[in-house]
């Protein structure tokens, strides 16, 4: 690639098909068309001239994308989502810290990953914060890390998040939610690229990529002093905003038979399908708690409807009351929701507590312990599962 034309293209395919997996070749001695190529969208670059070792390791680089990207590929078909994209992985190129906001369930997270996996930082680290559970008296512990003796219970010393970092991406998850004392601290940190270990004297360099996310408005959390001011100006320095789910309703249905799929072959059945109402109902509905929500309906929907037609009653209702024996709804409870759901997916299963827990989102432990306690284990057989109507005969 040699002009202003070939990034351009690349911009296209980009936006055209996000999910691509793009490598660009060209003669580039001075790493700056490189940079340009992965600004346009490039997930790889390679130097000219090159041999077979420049393009598997180039094979291998786009392959990691694709497998740590696969389940967590932002899927849309939505016009100001795909723009919004490709600006995305434009800033993914470059060193520069980035604020992603959205409601809770809008895919903050996997934005975040998408940027560390377009980056240079690509092969490092990514280290994601839960900036909410950093609120006990090892917090700051677990940001800065510690050295032995620097409390009671140190026995060892510890790396803290922000040094496992290093040479990768730090994503503090829900910043907003990060506590008022550990502010100033990180903010010191961030500006003079090191951190000193609880217990020592001597500071350590930190170099990494800084993405956070918040569902909060950050400057009316300034406003109230919950939230430093010089610490938002700190991670403003590129911001984007996910619409919610229901503001591009033109992505459900596809992203419906996306998890749908994919929750049914990590079950090993057949998915359920979903009719010409059904869509319609899911495309009208608010999803207050966005794509969150609607993974947990389709994980309902591979449970109690694999291989069949989705009951919209009891998709919407959040209960299976149609399909649930008249004596469990005369004393519905939640203990009998799980229950029931537990059976079910074991049956769909023919016994495999294996894909059933997986299904479930659970420990194997878990479910087993379940199974006891619900006395379960007595009526998990092929011959069940066939007479329910969940796998063929």
């Amino acid at each position: 690639m040699r002009t202003s034309a070939e990034l351009e293209t690349i911009e296209r395919l980009r936006a055209a098909i996000p999910e691509a997996r793009i490598i660009a070749l060209g003669a580039d001695p001075g790493a700056v068309l490189a940079t340009q190529a992965r600004r346009a969208g490039a997930d790889e670059f390679i130097r000219k001239p090159f041999g077979i070792e420049a393009i598997e390791r180039a094979l291998t680089v786009v392959a990691n994308h694709a497998s740590r990207g696969s389940n967590d590929e932002f899927v849309t078909v939505d016009p100001e989502m795909q723009r919004l994209l490709v600006e995305i992985d434009r800033a993914a190129s470059t060193e520069a810290t980035i604020l992603i906001r959205g409601e809770s369930g809008t895919g903050k997270d996997l934005l975040a990953r998408r940027i560390h996996l377009r980056s240079a930082r690509h092969a490092g680290p990514c280290i994601v914060v839960n900036c909410a559970g950093l609120t006990d008296r090892l917090a700051e512990s677990e940001l800065f890390g510690h050295m032995t003796g620097a409390f009671a219970g140190a026995t060892d010393s510890r790396t803290g998040h922000l040094g496992a970092a290093t040479g990768g991406t730090l994503i503090l998850d829900e910043v907003g939610e990060l506590a008022l004392e550990l502010q100033p601290k990180l903010l010191r940190a961030l500006q003079e690229h090191e951190i000193t270990p609880l217990g020592s004297d001597a500071s350590e360099p930190l170099d990494l990529r800084l993405v956070a996310t918040s569902q909060k408005d950050l400057p009316h959390e300034v406003g109230l002093g919950r939230f430093r001011e010089d610490l938002y100006f700190r991670l403003d320095v590129l911001e984007f905003q996910i619409p919610p789910l229901r503001e591009r309703a033109a992505d459900i249905p596809r992203l419906a038979e996306t998890l749908l799929d994919r929750y049914a072959r990590q079950q090993g059945s057949e998915p359920p399908r979903l009719g010409e109402e059904c869509i319609t109902r899911l495309s009208r509905h608010p999803f207050r708690g966005n794509v969150r929500e609607l993974q947990n309906m389709m994980r309902r929907a591979t449970i109690l409807f694999a291989g069949r037609d989705v009951d919209l009653d009891a998709l919407f209702s959040r209960k299976v009351a149609d399909t649930i024996p008249q004596a469990t709804i005369d004393t519905f409870n939640l203990r009998e929701l799980e229950k029931e759901t537990i059976r079910r997916a074991l049956e769909a299963r023919a016994g495999n507590r294996t894909q059933a827990a997986r299904a479930l989102g659970i420990s194997v432990r878990t479910l087993r312990n379940k199974i006891q306690a619900y006395d379960l284990g007595n009526a998990l057989t092929k011959e069940s599962a066939v007479r329910a109507g969940y796998v063929s005969a």
